[in-house]
């Protein structure tokens, strides 16, 4: 029960607050040992971290709809401001590029921070929490810190599997340390899928499993369960992991747990056939972790919507490539209907008017995800198994789906594009497999695969100076 409370007041501080744990002055408002001297201390601190997580300087805009959107080529950009110029064509040393990912950078590791700082204060103050408390807010810390590097590294790192013995990046695993040790790539790999086996025993009596979300009539109350990592959101990255450096047999091993667990269902239908303020288009029966912050459909409408007045009319900044192209013009396909206004064509995807039954979210690690990466992984192993997954996922996203009777890589590389459309995953997918990335706008082609591409930079500035955290 206690674990329970201790879920549910994480929650509610983070639907309510939006503070960055980085903005709380300790020295004025409340000294850490005050902080974390009672149960509901720990879950502030947790939702600080998750809370920074869905600003709009990382999950909320930046690492989704935005940057990484951006440069998997999703847009038609028409110039309207110079603003994403060098970034759509991976122009990494231009001073801009540098700015946007030297606040990435710095943004990450201060997310790392908090995680860190109640890792410390788990073992520090033995008494405050149960031992079941203090696994579970253990748990989700490591698997936090976890989190936030493997997204470093598959944006500044080289491919593992191709290059594991280069230099990768500092992996932060206490608080404090102003300068962390630099590790290889295949190191960095090994820390995050360390940290997340260690968070996979420290969740063993995880609240959710004792709770089936999707059952639950009310969704804010199924959001106590997904709205933070858990552990069944740590077992699904650990097969993302496993798929990233080639492991595809503990990648089928954990995506088959996270399918056959029971605690996520795929899409129904029914829940799309309704009016705006009923609508889940966020299909939110799917979500093993998702981020919260009521600001997402001003940060879609900033990006993607024209902005009118009087007088004049501004295109909007990032519009989409040929939906129809994607979506290969179905119009049975409920994503193609959907996200995407029919007449007007904005993409409305994160911008509903649902607020009062669907808290506005952003998707972390779902469902969908899973059936993707077994199909990827059984592939040329297994391709019954392989065509199976892929087809039970298009059931539930194409009314009347005509099954696939071959697969490809490509096939799949398409469903992922239809499947991530601002949610910043497609270009990950494209290094992972070192394939040409099509271009969006201008003469049509591929960008070439390469480290020139896949490699961001690593902020010299942040590696001269030692701020790493």
């Amino acid at each position: 029960m206690k674990i329970k409370i201790i879920t549910a007041l994480c929650l509610s501080f983070l639907l309510l607050s939006c503070n960055k744990w980085l903005d709380i002055d300790l020295v004025d408002k409340v000294t850490e040992e005050k902080l974390f001297s009672t149960p509901q201390g720990y879950s502030e601190a947790l939702a600080g971290v998750y809370s920074q997580m869905a600003s709009s300087s990382l999950y909320g805009m930046n690492l989704t709809m935005e940057t990484m959107d951006v440069m998997a080529q999703y847009y038609n950009y028409d110039g309207v401001s110079a603003t994403y110029d060098k970034l759509k064509v991976y122009d990494y040393a231009d001073a801009a590029s540098q700015t946007r990912f030297l606040n990435i950078w710095r943004n990450m590791y201060s997310a790392i921070g908090g995680a860190n700082n109640i890792i410390k204060w788990v073992s520090l103050n033995t008494k405050v929490l149960t031992p079941e408390e203090r696994n579970t807010v253990k748990g989700e810390a490591l698997a936090l810190r976890a989190f936030l590097h493997f997204d470093l590294i598959r944006m500044f790192c080289k491919d593992v599997k191709r290059s594991p013995k280069v230099q990768g990046i500092p992996y932060n695993a206490e608080f404090g340390v102003s300068l962390p040790p630099m590790y290889t790539v295949e190191e960095n790999v090994q820390l995050v899928y360390n940290d997340l086996k260690e968070a996979e025993t420290l969740l063993a009596a995880d609240p959710i499993k004792d709770a089936t979300p999707y059952l639950l009539t009310s969704k804010n109350e199924a959001d106590k369960y997904v709205a933070r990592i858990n552990l069944y959101s740590v077992k699904a990255m650990l097969a993302r992991v496993s798929l990233m450096r080639g492991d595809k047999t503990n990648a089928i091993k954990y995506a088959e747990e996270v399918v056959n667990s029971g605690k996520f269902r795929l899409l129904d239908f029914a829940s799309t056939d309704k009016s705006d303020k009923e609508i889940d288009i966020l299909f939110s029966d799917e979500h093993i972790f998702s981020l919260r912050n009521i600001k997402l459909p001003d940060y879609t409408i900033q990006l993607h919507y024209p902005e009118k007045t009087a007088t004049s009319t501004r295109f909007a900044y990032l519009p989409f490539v040929n939906i129809s192209t994607v979506y290969e013009s179905n119009n049975d396909d409920i994503r193609n209907i959907k996200w995407f206004n029919v007449s007007t064509g904005n993409f409305v995807k994160f911008n509903v008017d649902n607020k009062e039954k669907f808290f506005p979210k952003m998707p972390m690690i779902k469902l969908s995800e899973m059936y993707l990466i077994l199909a990827e992984s059984y592939l040329g192993k297994d391709d019954t198994k392989a065509l199976e997954y892929i087809n039970t996922l298009r059931d539930h996203r194409i009314r009347n789906n005509s099954h696939w009777g071959f697969l490809t890589l490509d096939y799949i590389i398409q469903e992922i594009k239809r499947e991530f459309i601002g949610e910043g995953q497609l270009w990950y997918s494209y290094k992972r497999l070192n394939l040409g990335i099509p271009t969006s706008s201008g003469v049509v082609g591929i960008v070439p695969p390469g480290d020139n591409i896949f490699v961001i930079p690593i902020p010299l500035k942040e590696i001269e100076t030692g701020n790493r955290n």
